[in-house]
């Protein structure tokens, strides 16, 4: 029984053994490496605290409510967030208590307004309120309303439009957050060695979301081995380039942060970021390759291989163009501010695109492209590969052999043949005109027009 195109082909049960033997030591590889590498101490925090803390003495951070704005200080017309901070007085409610604020130039130009709920530095309790001059001073808006109510309705439009399936997928994005903030960020905080960490994390990843999201089968696991290569090819060309173009350099306060208080190095940050980067396109890549040959095989079950994957690539190569843009452009997105100020200065473009944070953007867009471009003919050719194992070429029914026949009796049996067919026209003839009226099925407008055209 060959397959057809209402059945979605399978692969044979040798190469269904094959995979499993593959996919088998995968897993306990991942499991093993899980294990050797999981944090010792999974609460390690760097010197200083973190954004919303401060080292002095007595501070605590707290949410306050904005009460009243008073500029009645500042002159009018006055435009300077810098002038406009001294100026300005901000009253705030804590805990039913009113106290004073100081915000930020910065905040002072987004603007502050009454209602405004926002996280503060609460020096009530601090020795050096008095040298402060104020109660609280600015952190940053309160947005957790706002962004919480976001991804409630980015949740409802993933469940309507994909169904269960989108309840999985955000299951396997809630697993992946979880495999990064529990185990790979810790991991590199406690010492352990970056790139085995992010190949570890990208492994788990992988073979959780993709199996949960579009269910246990043949087509899944190609997509999985499909973005194993890609994620092996693009560590490989991504420590290879951030060693050749000598990347380890810190040029942000983060990454002065980093180098300084602990040991990772800032090599191993860009390829663990160039890694997690290229596991989310190859996997956007790789399953769509896959389930483009499984849809093409089901729908022309006879294509030869060779065909099959020449059709399967045309969506490929579509698909390498809009990705291509789409790293791009996430990365402009990001580096835009660095950008706008590069931009401002008479400088030559090759040396924007290769001087200070700009030069490992651009590695992270070229590494990450070539590795989604390669990963699209290894996961079609692995697919072809898979689906045709299971596919055989539909039979096509022999014609009995004729012997040939006289011409003589060729003319008999034209006559005869004629004559067969005139009795059996007359028959029919005879038994419409004795079926009885009542049974006769009603004449429609188009056949009585063509009876009387006959007549």
């Amino acid at each position: 029984m060959h397959m057809t195109s209402r059945h979605e082909p399978k692969a044979s049960p040798r190469v269904r053994l094959i995979m499993l033997a593959c996919l088998v030591p995968l897993i306990v590889v991942t499991l093993v490496g899980l294990f050797v590498l999981w944090p010792s101490s999974p609460d390690t925090e760097l010197p200083g605290g973190g954004p919303t803390t401060n080292a002095a003495e007595g501070t605590t951070d707290t949410k306050v409510t904005v009460t009243a704005v008073d500029a009645s200080d500042c002159e009018t017309g006055e435009t300077d967030p810098m002038v406009r901070a001294d100026c300005t007085k901000y009253t705030v409610e804590a805990n039913g208590q009113d106290g004073s604020l100081y915000v930020t130039p910065d905040a002072v130009k987004a603007g502050v307004d009454v209602g405004d709920t926002i996280k503060v530095l609460d020096f009530t309790q601090s020795p050096d309120r008095a040298e402060m001059g104020t109660d609280y001073v600015f952190i940053d808006f309160d947005r957790n309303v706002p962004m919480l109510a976001l991804a409630i309705i980015y949740a409802i439009v993933v469940l309507l439009v994909a169904g269960l399936r989108g309840l999985r997928a955000l299951i396997g994005l809630g697993f992946a957050g979880a495999v990064l903030f529990v185990f790979m960020l810790p991991a590199m905080l406690d010492g352990k060695p970056p790139v085995l960490v992010a190949m570890v994390s990208a492994s788990l990843i992988m073979v959780i979301a993709l199996y949960l999201a579009h269910g246990i089968s043949t087509r899944t696991s190609t997509a999985l081995f499909g973005t194993v290569l890609g994620i092996v090819i693009t560590g490989i060309l991504g420590a290879w380039m951030t060693s050749w173009a000598n990347l380890g350099i810190a040029y942000s306060e983060d990454g002065y942060l980093l180098v300084d208080t602990t040991d990772l190095g800032m090599t191993d940050i860009i390829v663990c970021a160039i890694l997690i980067t290229g596991l989310g396109v190859l996997n956007d890549v790789t399953i769509t390759q896959a389930s483009a040959v499984w849809e093409l095989a089901a729908a022309a079950p006879e294509m030869k291989p060779g065909q099959l994957f020449a059709r399967a690539m045309r969506i490929g190569r579509d698909h390498i163009a809009s990705t291509v843009y789409t790293i791009t452009f996430a990365y402009v997105g990001s580096a835009l501010m660095t950008l706008i100020i590069v931009s401002a200065h008479d400088q030559p473009l090759l040396d924007t695109f290769t001087l200070g944070d700009m030069s490992v953007e651009v590695v992270s867009i070229l590494v990450c492209s070539i590795g989604l471009v390669i990963a699209i003919p290894l996961t079609t050719g692995l697919g072809v590969l898979v689906v045709r194992s299971g596919l055989r070429s539909p039979r096509r029914p022999v014609a009995p052999a004729v012997s040939p026949v006289p011409a003589e009796q060729r003319g008999e049996t034209t006559e005869r043949g004629a004559a067969v067919t005139a009795r059996a026209a007359e028959g029919h003839s005879e038994a419409e005109r004795a079926e009885p009226a009542g049974e006769r099925p009603p004449m429609t407008r188009r056949e009585a027009r063509e009876r009387d055209r006959n007549r």
